[in-house]
């Protein structure tokens, strides 16, 4: 089925628009915290929380972060492969390890100060701290791969 001109144009702002929401509800939900401090104040100083989970997720972000550069940065732009992804590393399945650990973690140890609204805290500023990454040019898992010129296109020119 082929595409109306448009279509695109009005799926990549749909894309923005939707990401530009999660990033809004990420940022509230930290801002908001508990309704008289931010999310993060909260986590450091409220004798509630379960500081070996906190511990354990905020070591799982550092490690995630660490693979996230080693994939994009060492792979993609300074080795220079097309899709780093494609790279068959390890660094991946490693990756979805930490994530999830992180999200269970992070999970555990905001749910004696919240409850059941941690699980939705959790969702949501995770996925607004990976929707960010649809608003840097070329950056991440979000960027446009470019289609390389076959040699028969290199012909017509």
């Amino acid at each position: 089925m082929a595409r109306a001109p448009g279509s695109f144009r009005r799926s990549a702002i749909f894309q923005r628009l939707e990401s530009a929401f999660w990033v809004f509800a990420a940022l509230a939900t930290v801002v908001f915290g508990n309704g008289e401090n931010d999310l993060v104040t909260v986590a450091l100083t409220d004798s509630r929380i379960n500081r070996l989970f906190l511990l354990l997720g905020i070591i799982n972000i550092i490690f995630n972060c660490i693979l996230f550069a080693y994939v994009f940065l060492w792979l993609g732009y300074i080795r220079g492969q097309t899709d780093p992804l494609e790279s068959g590393t390890l660094a991946i399945p490693a990756g979805a390890v930490t994530f999830m650990t992180t999200l269970v973690s992070m999970v555990v140890a905001l749910w004696p100060i919240f409850g059941l609204v941690a699980i939705a805290q959790v969702v949501v500023v995770t996925y607004g701290l990976i929707s960010m990454l649809n608003f840097i040019p070329g950056w991440g898992p979000f960027r446009s791969l470019k289609s390389t010129q076959t040699t028969s296109d290199k012909k017509d020119d």
